[in-house]
């Protein structure tokens, strides 16, 4: 595998090396007993100097994606859980194609910049978000005027992919006391008695 650094960017080289690395390491392009090359090689691929590849290199070992081996090498460590993330995801193992989906996101962030701590605070952050207020996601308006929360209803399912309730405000109430949370959207001219239906108190 070939490293690439871009002068231009914004990202320092030492950080561009280092995402380049383990996006290596988490594809498997460098499978765990993999030796890493020498500095100097890097050094004339990369231009880089010795010493800012030393300095990823510590970097990659101190974060356990690698181990130096004294007269040999640095190598690829086997983290003891290398069928990926198949290998603990029953889920996964049953759907090939969403496993397909779950690497490719993650390498196209890694390939941004982005760092396996960061990618999986955004992945939880997304997840818990949804969760919360995709328990129920309600749209309502008047009977009268349900055309218009049609099309609310429509583009949010849209914009959020997400599945959103239509429902008439005159069902409002006894929806919610049905339900264990979720959010109610609205037109502005209709808020006012979508709060009066939906306070706190009804639903989270």
């Amino acid at each position: 595998m070939k490293f690439y650094i871009q002068s231009d960017s914004d990202i320092p080289a030492s950080n561009q090396l280092f995402n380049q690395i383990r996006l290596a390491i988490a594809s498997r392009q460098f499978p765990p007993g993999h030796r890493l090359p020498s500095t100097r090689q890097l050094a004339m691929q990369t231009g880089l100097h010795r010493n800012t590849i030393g300095k990823v290199y510590r970097q990659l070992e101190e974060d356990g994606l690698v181990e130096a081996q004294a007269g040999s090498g640095i190598y690829v460590r086997a983290l003891g859980h290398e069928g990926g993330a198949s290998s603990g995801a029953p889920i996964l193992r049953d759907s090939p194609e969403l496993e397909k989906i779950v690497k490719s996101s993650l390498d196209e962030l890694l390939k941004q910049g982005c760092s396996l701590s960061k990618a999986r605070e955004m992945f939880l952050g997304e997840i818990d978000w949804r969760l919360r207020c995709s328990a129920r996601l309600l749209v309502t308006a008047p009977m009268q005027d349900i055309g218009a929360g049609q099309l609310m209803a429509q583009e949010l399912e849209e914009s959020l992919n997400m599945p959103v309730q239509l429902v008439p405000m005159e069902e409002l109430a006894e929806t919610l006391d049905k339900a264990v949370s979720g959010t109610v959207v609205t037109s502005r001219y209709f808020i006012g008695d979508a709060q009066a239906i939906a306070r706190p108190s009804r639903c989270g």
